[in-house]
């Protein structure tokens, strides 16, 4: 595995899709390797199985947002069953618990009814699990630590330093986005960064791109590596050989 490696991106959706060679030749021309490819239902799932066939630079996660849990019913529930068999399907996920405030808001407890089961689902395929954390830190850390028995990563990770020891003491990696750079200011969020263990840290676009912006996701990836450096005091060379180490042994 060389190059950049991007562990959380959206580019499956049915309008991106089509474009989704030209989109990899960008991407990879851009210094990107490798690309997980969060799947939201079970077309997009679907449509990264055939996309991984093709081209090894794609990996899969699928798994239901505690957002779509009112759209899922049993029928749902046997495709996520069936397509996270597939060996190309690496994780579970996103999943997780959100209580920011939507227009429509999912009860809490459905969201940790399909939570809780797609954490045993991990479990059973021996997969890890892609975690969605937003404004549910404590119970999301909860639910994990009494249900998750394999790996997995927290996305776009935003908890703070205290919240940071605990999810790493349940086995967990942390991946960082852009929304480092809008924490840059605070040093609880700086520290985090600074003192992660190197073998537990990703990084991620968490972006919708097409065959336009794959240069965009590049950049992206890039800048979030750039400030982890700098942070850290370390070379590019060491972290990007570390995020390589750490996604293959995560996703084996």
């Amino acid at each position: 595995m060389e190059g950049m490696i991007d562990s959380h991106a959206h580019i499956c959706g049915k309008d991106l899709f089509p474009k989704w060679r030209e989109a990899a030749a960008e991407a990879k021309n851009s210094g990107i390797g490798k690309i997980m490819i969060i799947c939201r239902d079970a077309e997009e799932a679907r449509r990264v199985i055939s996309m991984a066939g093709e081209d090894p630079m794609f990996d899969a996660a699928f798994g239901y947002s505690p957002n779509d849990v009112l759209k899922i019913g049993e029928w749902e529930w046997k495709d996520l069953q069936e397509l996270a068999k597939a060996p190309c399907v690496k994780a579970v996920g996103s999943i997780g618990m959100d209580y920011f405030f939507y227009e429509t808001i999912v009860p809490k407890v459905l969201q940790k009814e399909m939570f809780i089961r797609q954490l045993h689902m991990a479990n059973e395929l021996g997969k890890p699990a892609i975690i969605h954390m937003r404004m549910a830190a404590e119970d999301t850390r909860r639910y994990i630590k009494g249900h998750l028995k394999v790996p997995g990563v927290i996305h776009d990770y935003s908890g703070g330093y205290k919240l940071m020891k605990d999810f790493l003491d349940i086995g967990m990696y942390l991946s960082f986005s852009g929304r480092a750079f809008m924490e840059a200011s605070e040093e609880n969020a700086r520290k985090v960064i600074k003192e992660i263990p190197l073998d537990r840290l990703l990084v991620e676009s968490n972006a919708v791109f097409g065959a336009s912006a794959a240069q965009n996701q590049a950049e992206h990836i890039d800048r979030v590596m750039d400030y982890i450096c700098s942070l850290r005091k370390m070379e590019k060379s060491d972290l990007m050989e570390a995020l390589r180490n750490n996604y293959a042994r995560l996703f084996a």
